[in-house]
């Protein structure tokens, strides 16, 4: 946790300060919206092999295969949408061809190779092997960040095209390392699993209206404001996004185990989701309350310039805590094979909240947009612990049905 937390923080710090509030502005939009459509990028790859692997490790080939092939396939689809879609909205001032050179270097290294390096680490997570997913998910965290280090200190990074070029080069080879490193546990059987095109969807689906509601406010701010404050609004919210390591990687370790009690149904489910929401909560309060402490150091670390961030993160620090409610109901709802559920709450929630962000940051700014995301937030996670304890109520129910009978 610590080496993704500290690799983040220091490659966005450093890019923000050599790219500077317009270029690191265009940055922050390009990454928002590849965020977007990442989301969709192989219908959910590594919940797949972490709920089908944990359960019957024979499966693997099959759980594998399916994987790479759906984020090969949707990967190459979503990455020409987006690359066409955001030529049509150039920036000002900005060389159309140099432009398109950059999205065509940043999309798909944003869209298709962060679906395959988190696969890898599910591959591991799935086997119980929490080491060597902790090296894949710290590792490639901290060859980003010296990626960035080299980039910028060495040879003094000064463009935004310069360091698409760096970027898909280095995920290139870290995709070459994924593959070295899970090559002993067998070949891919190649073929797509039509049963998990379906769960995947409903998965993807609801990622997507997650990212949404995490990324619309970058993208209103494009539209409403300039370039300069949105590279500034963006900072923060890196360091805010860099803190989500923590209760995400706490997920991580349990997801299993929901997984295997999720076989019993919701209320297994949700008898073990109970116990981890206090350790949830726990963990993500104390990263709360670290990032209140630091974020007035923010302009001593982005620079000068820069110095609007501390406001954001201090207001945004507690998003933490309610995003950590969510991941768990969230978790726990899929691990008990109730995709569509989740998918159904979670998006109309994530919907309902980026609706929220758009009218609120349209008519109030800034203002609105941080009332918007905390109401979002709590909609959202209230949803999904209501649909998690209705469906054991109902399972409980179904139960004594049958006992009577």
């Amino acid at each position: 946790m610590a080496i993704g937390i500290v690799a983040q923080a220091i490659a966005f710090i450093l890019l923000a300060r050599y790219l500077g509030t317009v270029q690191f502005g265009h940055l922050v939009t390009v990454t928002a919206v590849t965020a977007l459509a990442n989301s969709w990028c192989g219908f959910g790859p590594g919940e797949l092999l972490r709920r089908v692997v944990s359960r019957d490790r024979s499966m693997y080939p099959q759980a594998i295969g399916h994987t790479v092939l759906m984020i090969l396939i949707t990967g190459i689809v979503l990455s020409v949408l987006v690359v066409a879609g955001m030529m049509l909205f150039v920036p000002d001032g900005s060389d159309p061809l140099e432009y398109l050179l950059i999205l065509s270097l940043l999309v798909p290294t944003n869209v298709i190779f962060p679906s395959y390096i988190n696969m890898v680490e599910n591959v591991f997570l799935a086997r119980g092997d929490f080491k060597r997913a902790n090296i894949v998910n710290g590792g490639s965290g901290l060859v980003r960040a010296l990626a960035a280090v080299v980039a910028c200190g060495f040879f003094g990074l000064s463009s935004l095209l310069s360091w698409a070029l760096v970027w898909a080069a280095v995920h290139v080879v870290m995709c070459l390392l994924c593959v070295a490193a899970i090559w002993r546990f067998g070949r891919p059987r190649w073929r797509i699993l039509q049963n998990e095109i379906w769960l995947g969807g409903n998965l993807a689906l609801s990622s997507f209206f997650i990212g949404l509601r995490h990324n619309v406010d970058v993208l209103v701010l494009s539209a409403v404001t300039s370039p300069e404050f949105v590279g500034i609004y963006g900072a923060g919210r890196r360091v805010i996004g860099a803190a989500l390591v923590v209760p995400g990687s706490f997920d991580r370790v349990i997801y299993g185990n929901l997984a295997v009690a999720g076989k019993d149904g919701a209320a297994a489910s949700l008898k073990l989701a109970r116990r981890y929401l206090i350790y949830s909560v726990a963990i993500s309060g104390a990263t709360s309350v670290a990032l209140f402490l630091v974020a007035p150091f923010a302009p001593l670390i982005f620079g000068g310039a820069f110095g609007a961030a501390s406001d954001v993160i201090r207001i945004l620090a507690w998003t933490v805590i309610t995003t950590a409610i969510q991941f768990l109901a969230f978790d726990a709802l899929n691990a008990s094979e109730h995709h569509k559920v989740s998918t159904i709450v979670g998006s109309i929630a994530n919907a309902a909240g980026a609706a929220m962000v758009v009218v609120f940051g349209s008519v109030y700014g800034t203002f609105g947009i941080f009332v918007a995301l905390y109401l979002s937030d709590i909609t959202r996670g209230g949803a999904l612990w209501f649909a998690l304890h209705w469906l054991a109520r109902r399972q409980h129910g179904e139960t004594a049905q049958g006992t009577e009978a």
